[in-house]
């Protein structure tokens, strides 16, 4: 129970550090600058945070005539903070070389299944040519490298 005034200050404090950033510069309330207003919150504990949210609401309200509106942040203007992207991980049926993989996958098993299943016609040697696809020079019997028989 002791840490939870430790834990709603630095909730505050970030709060009001995060809505001091995303307000743009010309903007910034007590004129300012924004780097004077993220040292006060972070180095003024308690209070720094405290006078961002306040001066930061007065400025809106005197902007738009007096009326307060209900959001969140201060400004609906803001400086968008564009965090680097991490490559999320594609589905598999979205991912165009997923799909090229499988397919390839796919078309080689179907070939080494026919080449499996098919008998061998590699063995016939009453062609004339040897298993690399060279005719014989004279027929069954004779080698095909030409070399002489004795």
């Amino acid at each position: 129970m002791r840490a939870v005034p430790y834990i709603l200050v630095l909730a505050l404090a970030l709060y009001a550090l995060i809505d001091c950033v995303r307000t743009p510069s010309e903007n910034m309330p007590a004129r300012l600058p924004k780097p004077m207003w993220i040292l006060t919150i972070l180095l003024i504990i308690g209070v720094g945070p405290i006078a961002w949210i306040i001066t930061s609401r007065v400025r809106a309200a005197e902007e738009r005539g007096g009326e307060i509106e209900r959001t969140v942040w201060s400004s609906k203007e803001r400086v968008d903070l564009h965090l680097a992207q991490r490559p999320r991980p594609v589905a598999p049926d979205d991912d165009p070389e997923f799909l090229a993989r499988l397919e390839r996958d796919i078309r080689r098993r179907r070939r080494d299944e026919r080449e499996h299943d098919a008998p061998d016609q590699g063995d016939d040697h009453d062609s004339g040519e040897d298993p690399n696809g060279r005719a014989g020079a004279g027929g069954p019997g004779v080698p095909s490298d030409d070399s002489p028989t004795s």
